[in-house]
């Protein structure tokens, strides 16, 4: 669950970690505290946001596609056999 969490994080922030690694590397932006300070402020935050949104988003939806079991069978739910609880299955 945690990984799952970070990972849709890490999407989130990637647009704005590429942009800024993108402005140091191509000498846009010197890296001192009063520049940096600027820098942050003059960031597209409201296009960067809606591209890490636009990616947590697809990403949800390919995982949605992909994840689960058969879909396929009749669900047998729990119950009791013998004093033990048989767990959940599709047959």
């Amino acid at each position: 669950m945690l990984r799952t969490a970070l990972f849709h994080i890490a999407l989130l922030a990637a647009p704005a970690a590429l942009f800024i690694a993108y402005l140091i590397i191509a000498r846009k932006v010197q890296l001192s505290k009063s520049d940096t300070a600027r820098m942050l402020r003059e960031l597209p935050w409201p296009w960067l946001l809606g591209v890490g949104i636009a990616l947590m988003a697809a990403s949800l939806v390919v995982i949605s596609m992909e994840s689960g079991g058969d879909r396929e069978g009749t669900y047998v739910p729990p119950h009791v056999e013998d004093g033990k609880v048989v767990p959940a299955k599709v047959e």
